[in-house]
């Protein structure tokens, strides 16, 4: 049977001897070896044949008795002993037929939930790949919902395949404002995750059966037990009506219910219409520049805003970003935060009426926080 084990090495000379040597003395057969550089050392990945009877807590168990820690292992097929150069090749002419399988070919490619720096930079290419590839393809006109008054309401998994409808029909600028990211389709996985997130709340804008708009509020550890990180998607056919401050309204009401005592968004400097739409909402908050973002705090009680400003740095990218492969850059170690207000957003960056920027009512238009 084929295996793969990921693990960290023990940092001093001949680890790997001691390693290979423990295999062997089990009749464990290596049959590919990967080396990836982490900031904590070396992660080896192997590719070990086993006889019958050996589970993955047997060779957990073995790689720890060769000084390894932080070890994962999987089954796996025959195909990984192709050299990875190959298997991302062929991953990118499979996505050239259809660019939105960009989710599981990463999941095949990559086989880990933990990404080392090096698959972070490959993932991040193939997904840009995919979006290119997406733009290219002429998407069939499907019907956008336009008549009718707007229902909201709290969202629950039976919404997800509305939901991929309505993210089918958003323009390629607003689902990168909502994502960070190009996001040529979503998943039905993603969908379910999106309508009902475990700790949080998604509240939907409903028209008939379509679903037009989207808020979500779930819950970000990185930044404290009471704290929701909020994003909000309107189709495009509805934004300038003033949809997306209802939604995110509702939303925070939502967090609120649940327990957060703050809520943040990540907003894209140039996503006039999200940081308008959340001044609008006229409650006490907070701006830090974040690396290529801002960070957009809203206090929902009177601790809320007391954490300090220059914080340690999140890892937005690695923790936060939608599907979980995709990212955000964020800001290096020890680069101080700088504060901000948001009746002073002008002085970051000029919100002129570029597209994606808000009507006279000051709607978000498809904007990601």
């Amino acid at each position: 049977m084929l295996w793969k084990i990921r693990t960290e090495l023990a940092d001093r000379p001949g680890a790997l001897a001691e390693l290979a040597a423990r295999c062997g003395a089990d009749d464990i057969n290596i049959l590919h070896l990967e080396v990836f550089t982490s900031e904590n050392g070396a992660v080896d990945e192997l590719v070990v044949s086993t006889g019958v009877g050996w589970t993955a807590d047997d060779l957990t168990a073995l790689v720890a008795e060769a000084g390894c820690s932080g070890t994962t292992v999987r089954p796996c097929q025959a195909e990984v002993l192709h050299d990875a150069p190959t298997r991302y090749l062929r991953a990118v002419l499979r996505l050239i037929d259809d660019p939105v399988s960009v989710d599981d070919e990463l999941g095949n490619l990559q086989g880990f939930d933990e990404y080392t720096p090096a698959e972070w930079a490959r993932a991040d290419v193939l997904v840009e790949i995919a979006g290119r590839l997406a733009e290219r393809l002429e998407a069939p006109a499907g019907p956008r919902p336009g008549s009718g008054v707007p229902e909201l309401r709290t969202a629950t998994v039976d919404d997800a395949a509305a939901v991929v409808a309505m993210h089918d029909r958003c323009s390629y600028e607003s689902r990168t404002r909502r994502y960070h990211v190009p996001m040529p389709k979503l998943t039905a996985r993603t969908a379910r995750h999106l309508s009902a997130p475990a700790g949080g709340v998604s509240i939907v804008a409903t028209v008939g059966n379509a679903v037009i708009g989207m808020a979500t509020a779930a819950p970000w550890e990185e930044l404290g037990s009471t704290t929701m990180e909020v994003a909000v998607l309107v189709e495009d056919g509805w934004q300038g009506q003033g949809l997306g401050l209802r939604l995110l309204r509702q939303v925070v009401d939502g967090a609120r219910q649940r327990g957060a005592d703050r809520i943040v968004c990540m907003v894209q400097p140039e996503n006039a219409a999200m940081l308008r739409t959340l001044e609008r909402l006229r409650m006490r908050s907070r701006v830090v520049r974040d690396g290529d973002s801002l960070m957009v705090s809203v206090a929902l009680s009177d601790r809320s805003l007391s954490h300090a400003v220059d914080r340690p740095g999140v890892p937005y990218r690695h923790t936060r970003a939608t599907p979980s492969h995709w990212s955000e850059p964020t800001r290096s170690a020890g680069q101080p935060a700088r504060e901000h207000t948001l009746a002073a957003l002008s002085a970051l960056q000029p919100l002129s009426g570029s597209a994606g920027a808000a009507g006279s009512d000051g709607a978000d238009r498809g904007g990601r926080p």
